[in-house]
């Protein structure tokens, strides 16, 4: 978090703010959620290297210094709740305080991940190969942004003029084109009332015109504006409008589904057991727990949610789930899933959310390239898992 006023060159803080919440936008994350920037001046910082972590410990904080990385991002926020006293005497005060006195910005993108198409679920799926997938619980797809279709005509000599005024207030957008239109020619006709000061014609006269009907499409929000600027730029005293609705056309290729959870089949039916047996080598630093009456029942449609899944467990119920994959397994809920037939892998919260770390560190390394910012990413090698698996020696 080098401020601007230093000598050291890097990237404005901002521009990774902003990169961060157009690969992970942070209306997907939950309204409990708190993503965005926690520590950090984006307006006059700079970043020089960024460290990606599953979370923020002081321990982050040390090897962020030591690879000389002055922004982290965090899947876990560092500030869930208001802080109402910036001291050390509250664990998220101590690091706050730790993060600002090295200079080190700290971002997090949460739940927005966690939705992702490529999310936290992801690296339990794939360790246990599992086809079809599909998300637990999806996210609605965005409604389409409202367009409209305006129609003008103008004499032929001014269409191009009207066409560009309506194209800088807004219309006739289509993906990286601008100024897109149709135009096509035919013969207007009119008579001028006494009053009137025609732009062509004599008032009480019948007149034909060589005209161009005019169409462009734009987006709702903007009709006023658009109008506003046709208005301005059309020659006719009396300037013709006419607006249609449209109908959005279904994408070429469909966005990947996006939601929390997973669920989909294994390639073969398996025993209970080597499910757990499979995580156990796939994931790292796994400390499973296996919940069900019958370790060696065999099973084929899994559920699966990176780190504390158990509000999905009747999401993973309805899906047809006979086994759900996840962490942070209370007593009560593991019961009841268990009662209605659904075993359970309580495969810890750090082995199933961290390894979607690298592909956020990928992502976020490809898509920074294509940015021209040249601050290079990390992935943190700090574990932050808080378990270590004991046995009491007998």
């Amino acid at each position: 978090m080098t401020t601007g006023t230093g000598q050291q060159q890097g990237d404005p803080l901002h521009a990774w703010v902003d990169l961060v919440a157009e690969l992970w936008p942070p209306r997907d994350a939950e309204g409990w959620d708190q993503v965005g920037l926690h520590v950090g001046d984006p307006a006059r910082d700079v970043v020089t290297g960024v460290l990606v972590s599953l979370d923020v410990t002081p321990a982050v904080l040390d090897e962020a210094r030591e690879r000389d990385a002055d922004l982290v991002l965090a899947h876990h926020p560092l500030l869930f709740g208001p802080l109402r006293r910036l001291t050390p005497d509250t664990a998220s005060g101590a690091t706050a305080l730790q993060a600002a006195r090295q200079g080190c910005a700290v971002l997090a993108a949460h739940t927005n991940v966690d939705k992702a198409a490529d999310g936290t679920s992801h690296p339990a799926a794939r360790a246990l190969g599992l086809l079809d997938l599909r998300p637990l619980q999806p996210m609605s797809a965005p409604a389409p942004p409202s367009q409209v279709k305006l129609v003008t005509f103008t004499p032929h000599a001014a269409t191009d003029g009207v066409l560009q005024a309506m194209a800088a207030a807004g219309a006739g957008r289509i993906g990286d084109y601008t100024e897109c239109a149709f135009t096509t020619p035919g013969t207007g006709t009119f008579r001028p009332g006494a009053d009137s000061d025609p732009h062509i014609g004599t008032p009480g006269a019948r007149e034909q015109v060589a005209e161009d009907r005019l169409e462009v499409i734009l987006p709702a929000a903007a009709l006023p504006d658009v109008v506003a600027a046709l208005r301005r730029a059309h020659p006719y005293e009396e300037v013709p409008v006419d607006v249609y609705p449209t109908v959005p056309a279904p994408p070429v290729d469909p966005p990947p589904a996006r939601g929390l959870g997973l669920v989909g089949t294994l390639p073969a039916p398996t025993r209970l057991r080597d499910v757990a047996r499979t995580l156990a080598e796939g994931l790292r630093f796994p400390s499973l727990r296996l919940a069900a009456d019958d370790p060696d029942r065999l099973v084929t449609t899994v559920a699966v949610c990176g780190g504390a899944g158990d509000s999905l467990i009747d999401e993973a119920i309805e899906a047809g789930a006979e086994v759900f994959v996840t962490a942070d397994l209370k007593h009560h809920p593991a019961l009841d899933a268990l009662t209605m037939g659904l075993a359970l892998v309580d495969a810890g919260h750090f082995a199933t959310e961290d390894p979607a770390m690298d592909v956020v560190a990928r992502t976020l390394t490809d898509a920074a390239h294509d940015a021209g910012l040249t601050a290079p990413v990390l992935r943190s090698t700090t574990s932050t898992d808080p378990w270590t698996t004991w046995r009491a020696s007998t």
